[in-house]
């Protein structure tokens, strides 16, 4: 996929008059691309979402100086999938804030035990580069799931796919549906 330009970002005062519109959007394409176990959540981010969360963060942050418009970009284009992978935002969908805050030291480790399940295959996750941490810190997690040519071929015919933890204490799956699965298989 490619990365998202500067061109492609609205200025803030604009895309304040388009949000509701924009969010309903996107919260559309984000149902369909996201996926659920027990507990967690899985995005599988494209240029739509990375690119809503730039203009969102821009609009925040009421950014109009081009280096910051630039780190932003660098930053979020990390989300686009290269070519034969995948990128997937992981959420800890514990909405309980005693829960989680007990919780929270017992993940730790999670995002180094999140796998992609198809066929005969499996492909481990590869979490962003410095997040992992002796304590878990954050609900949110970046992964890639990185396919050499055989095992892109061979998601390509699968007929199901899971996302699955492995973690000591969370052992979890959650099923691809059959049309995100498909727009997967495409993107690939």
């Amino acid at each position: 996929m490619q990365k998202i330009t500067e061109g492609e970002i609205i200025p803030p005062e604009k895309f304040s008059k388009i949000l509701t519109e924009e969010r309903k959007k996107i919260i559309a394409v984000k149902r369909h691309r996201r996926i659920a176990s027990k507990t967690f959540s899985y995005l599988f981010e494209n240029r739509d979402t990375v690119l809503n969360q730039i203009n969102e963060m821009i609009l925040i942050e009421n950014v109009h100086d081009a280096k910051e418009k630039d780190h932003i970009l660098k930053t979020y284009n990390e989300l686009i999938p290269g070519d034969k992978e995948f990128s997937v935002s992981m959420f800890i969908e514990i909405s309980d804030e005693k829960k989680l805050l007990k919780e929270m030291p017992r993940l730790t480790g999670i995002e180094n035990n999140v796998y992609l399940v198809f066929a005969d295959t499996e492909l481990k996750g590869i979490p962003e580069e410095g997040r992992s941490t002796a304590t878990l810190e954050s609900t949110l997690q970046y992964l890639k799931f990185k396919f050499d040519e055989k095992k892109a071929e061979s998601f390509k015919k699968t007929k199901n796919a899971f996302v699955v933890t492995r973690h000591s204490i969370y052992k979890e799956s959650a099923e691809i549906n059959e049309e995100l699965l498909s727009d997967l298989k495409k993107e690939l």
